[in-house]
């Protein structure tokens, strides 16, 4: 990911207000409307589901663009330079939903989460070694994140280095979501979570034949 062109900040900006004003809404609702606490872990619990997978589809939807980017898949139809740039835009957006689905979590008090289980590896009572890689793959999507806008000061080749990371990064996210997921039992959730990552693997295949 190159530098953030102009027209990709207003949209991230709009989404990260928009983002707050959702969190804003709901914690109104919940406590100024003194919603009973099973309505209340209802709520953020969908809202939290919600954030997760939408977070889990750019998150796919960043990593194939930037395999197949790299593969040179999509020169034959000059498209290369404009899937970079919507690489760069979804990367972009899945923090403020990545946001949204830790806030909604600490909110529902159905399963505790607290601030140290939510930023600490493996600290959650709640299906640790799930959760865990949950925490891990925070940290390196925003390692992820940080060095793209010091690409020109990291140099290609470090960059390079850590943008490998994403692989890793991806298998984990998966693997959080099939191992803690409410969802993950149900036929179209496997799926959504095992569908992407086969696309991803076989793109991935011919990344490394258009390199040879």
């Amino acid at each position: 990911m190159d530098i953030v062109e102009e027209p990709q900040v207003f949209p991230f900006v709009l989404t990260c207000v928009l983002t707050f004003v959702l969190m804003a809404m709901t914690y109104g609702m919940t406590y100024l409307l003194h919603l009973p606490t099973t309505r209340a872990d209802d709520l953020y619990w969908y809202l939290t589901r919600a954030a997760a997978f939408i977070a889990y589809a750019l998150l796919t939807l960043t990593v194939m663009l930037g395999v197949s980017s790299s593969s040179a898949l999509w020169d034959r139809w000059r498209a290369r330079r404009l899937m970079t740039q919507l690489h760069q835009f979804t990367s972009l957006m899945v923090l403020p939903f990545l946001v949204l689905h830790l806030w909604a979590l600490h909110q529902d008090t159905s399963v505790p989460f607290p601030w140290p289980a939510v930023f600490v590896p493996f600290e959650a009572s709640y299906r640790p070694f799930a959760t865990g890689l949950g925490v891990l793959s925070l940290f390196t999507v925003l390692i992820l994140w940080i060095t793209s806008f010091l690409r020109a000061k990291l140099g290609t080749r470090t960059w390079r280095a850590i943008h490998f990371l994403s692989f890793p990064t991806y298998l984990a996210v998966t693997l959080h979501g099939l191992l803690s997921g409410s969802d993950s039992g149900a036929v179209w959730a496997r799926w959504l979570y095992l569908l992407p990552l086969v696309v991803i693997v076989l793109l991935s295949f011919q990344r490394l034949r258009a390199r040879r």
